[in-house]
């Protein structure tokens, strides 16, 4: 099982540097490569959840590693949640703006030749 999980964590990380290093995007392929990343992500920390959860997993590490664990994440947790925290207050204000900035059509038409085959995250 760790061994196809960390195969999919490859794959999962070619995809999303794929991704990021697409060219030109329209507001759907960005939209995409946001909900692929977040699915990554969900599925990266279901994995730790089950992990923690597992008394048999978790008594094979040391103090000193699980203590490296925790910073680890905490560390990369806590601008992930600063990040979250400023796009929801700023999503917040756009929201109650009189009026929004009207978006180009040009914007809104997705061009058939930015048509890939897409990578889900299971």
């Amino acid at each position: 099982m760790s061994e196809k999980w960390v195969q999919d964590c490859k794959k999962i990380l070619n995809e999303i540097k794929k991704i990021a290093e697409d060219g030109e995007k329209d507001r759907l392929d960005v939209v995409r490569a946001v909900r692929f990343t977040l699915f990554a992500l969900q599925r990266s920390v279901a994995g730790w959840i089950e992990w923690v959860n597992n008394p048999d997993i978790m008594a094979t590490f040391s103090i000193e590693e699980l203590g490296e664990i925790n910073k680890t994440l905490s560390e990369l947790t806590r601008p992930f949640i600063e990040y979250d925290a400023k796009i929801t207050g700023n999503s917040q204000r756009a929201l109650t703006a009189p009026e929004a900035n009207e978006d180009s059509a040009e914007e809104l038409i997705k061009r058939p030749e930015a048509k890939k085959d897409v990578f889900y995250v299971r």
